[in-house]
């Protein structure tokens, strides 16, 4: 009886024993984990996605995609009328195709962009959950936008596939345009949408020269360049400086980030301007050429006559169209319309600006 006890005794010690050791490895790995931030499993899989990263790199052409984007994704919409918020649920996708040959899952994300932007409105986009074709996000987003501004609005959704090294990959996108829901109705729209090629988002301008431009006197002729811009895209370009010339040849292409779908809102603005060494620079002319019957599809070359359009209403309306200016104005009519209901039509008096008038012009393309 006192052996049958005293092997009990043992058993127990060495069951302590252990259970203390499993209850030390577990401390030391959460330990591990909070310094680190991933456990081993993470860690191999971190690994993995760099071991296919150094695989691209190496050969570029192995770990070109299979065949075409194939999967869906299912996204969730509804708006919150009192805060005028539009949230936006990102569920889950299923099928989607790896790009990489040397692995039959991906790491896939997703990529939310509002168009036309919403005034400094960051980037959203998903965790990335590694090793599956299926992911489950259950992440919502939510967008300030007014009701009004919602039916102009356009969803940009991009599936990545991501990769620690090199660039990540393109697994397939959908564009969801807003005013095909009815939140009134139905304050709730969740749909499975298929996934698409990626639309083109590059916008190519050639400018190619100018003719017939103002001299500066009798004496010198003008030293011109162009600036042009896309406003939206943060982007502003400038041609070479030309000496002595009233018909330049630049021949200078740029290339301006902007997807298929917001070409409708879009215009660019060309501005030719003298360069002046003594004082301020002359400003021979500008051009808008709105993007709205742009044919992506079919080039556009033509010339586009030069004129004084820095205070002209087309100007003064584009940028009413902005998001911010737009719910200023908005907020602007209805305060002035009950307080001071003279205010917006009364005449003010200020700087004036000298319209100068030319028939000067430039020769662009776009593609």
């Amino acid at each position: 009886m006192e052996e049958g006890q005293q092997v009990q005794k043992v058993q127990n010690i060495n069951k302590i024993h252990g259970l203390a050791r499993l209850i030390s490895a577990k401390r030391d790995h959460q330990q591990i984990v909070a310094a680190q931030g991933w456990s081993k499993q993470d860690e191999d899989m971190r690994n993995m996605q760099i071991l296919k990263g150094l695989f691209k790199k190496l050969d570029p052409t192995v770990m070109k995609a299979v065949g075409d984007v194939r999967g869906e994704i299912q996204i969730s919409f509804k708006y919150d009328f009192k805060r005028h918020l539009l949230l936006v649920k990102v569920i889950k996708c299923r099928e989607l195709r790896s790009k990489d040959l040397r692995s039959k899952m991906s790491d896939p994300y997703v990529k939310l962009e509002m168009t036309p932007d919403v005034e400094d409105a960051e980037e959203k986009r998903t965790r990335v959950y590694p090793q599956t074709n299926n992911p489950k996000f259950d992440e919502i987003f939510a967008y300030p936008l007014t009701e009004t501004e919602l039916i102009n609005r356009k969803l940009v959704v991009k599936v990545m596939d991501s990769d620690l090294l090199g660039r990540d990959d393109f697994l397939g996108e959908v564009i969801i345009d807003m005013n095909t829901f009815n939140f009134r109705d139905s304050p709730i729209h969740t749909a499975w949408y298929n996934l698409n090629m990626e639309h083109p988002s590059s916008l190519l301008v050639t400018i190619h020269g100018a003719h017939g431009l103002s001299a500066r006197d009798d004496v010198s002729l003008a030293d011109p360049f162009v600036k042009v811009t896309v406003p939206g895209t943060k982007l502003m370009f400038q041609t070479k400086e030309l000496k002595n010339t009233v018909d330049p040849v630049w021949n200078e292409t740029f290339e301006f980030e902007v997807a298929l779908e917001e070409l409708p809102q879009r215009y660019i603005i060309f501005h030719v301007i003298d360069k002046s060494t003594f004082g301020g620079n002359d400003s021979l002319g500008q051009v808008i050429i709105e993007l709205m019957t742009f044919n992506p599809d079919h080039s556009l070359h033509d010339y586009f006559r030069l004129a004084d359009l820095r205070n002209t209403e087309r100007l003064k309306s584009k940028w009413a169209q902005h998001a911010t200016a737009e719910e200023f104005r908005e907020s602007l009519v209805a305060h002035a319309s009950s307080r001071h209901p003279t205010f917006l039509f009364q005449e003010h008096t200020g700087k004036k600006v000298t319209s100068i008038y030319t028939w000067d012009e430039c020769l662009i393309s776009e593609t």
